[in-house]
């Protein structure tokens, strides 16, 4: 769904609007994929919402996938991510879900891990974050938190709910769109 040949990606939407749900799609198909995946996170994803898009894969599968908590600190983990992701090479993902704080200003030493994670990395990466309101009145709605302290890093990809179907997202990569849709096994392409 999004194209990480074209590098790194820095995911962001409103609450709820199923940013972690799109990662573990993403994940679900390097994993079906024979690849392993590095999962770092604030807190561990709904274990019945894994479940349900998890299922099907078996237990080879499942231990490609290693999950990393930590809590509200990224910079704590970092040498610990760069140690793991240089195991994973070309073919595998990294997820950082939730990279930072939803709400307050992002902290300079966080943005600036994952910056070094994000460059350091020769694997797929994507990093989520909560997409904000933009204040100016200019331009677009919502706005990525600590986009500007990730540029060059991370290109933004922004996933936003639909304003007429409920089920429905628009993922927002540079201008393409495309449309997804919410189901019982994720986001899946209409």
């Amino acid at each position: 769904m999004i194209d990480l040949g074209r590098g790194g990606v820095h995911l962001s939407s409103e609450p709820g609007a199923g940013r972690t749900t799109l990662c573990l799609n993403m994940a679900r198909e390097a994993l079906e994929n024979g690849s392993s995946v590095i999962w770092a996170c604030m807190n561990a994803p709904d274990g019945s919402r894994f479940s349900e898009i998890m299922d099907g894969l078996d237990n080879n599968q499942i231990m490609e996938m290693r999950i990393i908590e930590f809590g509200s600190s990224l910079p704590l983990i970092e040498d610990l991510i760069l140690d793991n992701i240089s195991q994973l090479g070309s073919g595998g993902l990294l997820v950082i879900d939730d990279w930072c704080e939803p709400i307050g200003r992002t902290r300079k030493e966080v943005s600036d891990s994952l910056t070094k994670i994000a460059k350091l990395s020769e694997c797929g990466i994507i990093a989520t974050s909560s997409a904000v309101g933009n204040a100016s009145g200019s331009g677009p709605p919502l706005i990525a938190r600590g986009e500007r302290g990730l540029a060059g890093a991370l290109r933004t990809v922004m996933l936003l709910r639909h304003p007429r179907r409920e089920s429905y997202r628009i993922l927002s990569d540079d201008g393409d769109e495309k449309l997804l849709e919410m189901g019982r096994f994720g986001l899946s392409l209409v």
